[in-house]
Order: C-alpha cells, then structure tokens, then sequence
C-alpha cells in the first residue's frame, strides 16, 4: 500500500516521501496514530504542489541571502582609537560594530553570527567571517586606525 508519511518513521522514510508498506502496518498502526495518509492522487498532487512552494520559497531565502552576503563583502567599516606611543587603548566590540552596521547601511547583523567572538583591540585591517543561513559565509572588514 502506498502512504505519504507525514513525520518522519524510522526504517522507512521522511516527511513527505511516498512510501510502499504492508497493509497490515499502514491500516493498524501509520494512518491510525497520524504518521500517514493514503497516497491518493489528490494527495499526491497536493504534497507535489506544496513541496514546489517550499522549493520556491527557499530558493528566495537563499536569493535574499546571497545579496545580503555581496551586501556585507562590499562593506569597510572604519574605526578609530586612541593610541599613545604607537600603543593602542581600548578596543572595538562585535556590538559596536553591528550597531555601525545598523545605523549607517539599516541591516541588522546578530553579533552571535560573527565566527570570531573577541574585541578589536590591535590597529590595522581585520576580516571577520559572519555565518549566514544555507552554509553561506560573508566576509565583512574592518579597520581599525589610531588617534593620537
């Protein structure tokens, strides 16, 4: 008998995978507990015409998460301390940085995002890696300049 299982059931098969199983199984244990339905073909139409729907809507997350990417990798963010005899004092925080983020280009970046988690606190150029949905990653980068 052919189901559409509706949670996934260990030995055989996904959420939403059209499955061949006993009668007996399918009748006195998957459809009665709400693991499945019958695999009619107005189900299956159903199921096929959802699973293009979550296909289209994940391709637009990853569309949008692609330009969010370009959007972060073409970005400088300058920043100025206070140095003294070439030393630097203080530092620059993943907060400072996302709130920059936010008030000049209008994008939120959660801090947890950024793959490295300590503050800024030499001068130069830094590249922070910001892990985004779908195993894509954005380098954004940052320059930290002193101020005597």
């Amino acid at each position: 008998m052919k189901v559409i299982l509706l949670v996934d059931v260990k030995n055989y098969g996904k959420k939403d995978e059209i499955v061949n199983v006993s009668d007996g199984y399918a009748t006195n244990f998957l459809i009665p507990k709400g693991l499945a339905i019958l695999a009619t073909k107005d189900d299956v139409s159903h199921l096929n015409v959802r699973k293009r729907k979550e296909e289209e809507i994940k391709n637009e997350k990853q569309a949008e998460i692609n330009s969010l990417k370009e959007k972060i990798e073409s970005l400088q963010l300058n920043f100025k301390i206070k140095t003294k005899d070439g030393k630097p004092f203080g530092s620059v925080s993943l907060s400072q940085i996302t709130d920059r983020i936010k008030k000049e280009f209008s994008f939120d970046l959660d801090k947890r995002k950024f793959e490295k988690h300590e503050s800024l606190n030499k001068l130069g150029l830094f590249y922070l890696k910001i892990k985004l949905d779908f195993k894509v990653v954005a380098t954004l980068k940052v320059f930290v300049e002193g101020t005597e």
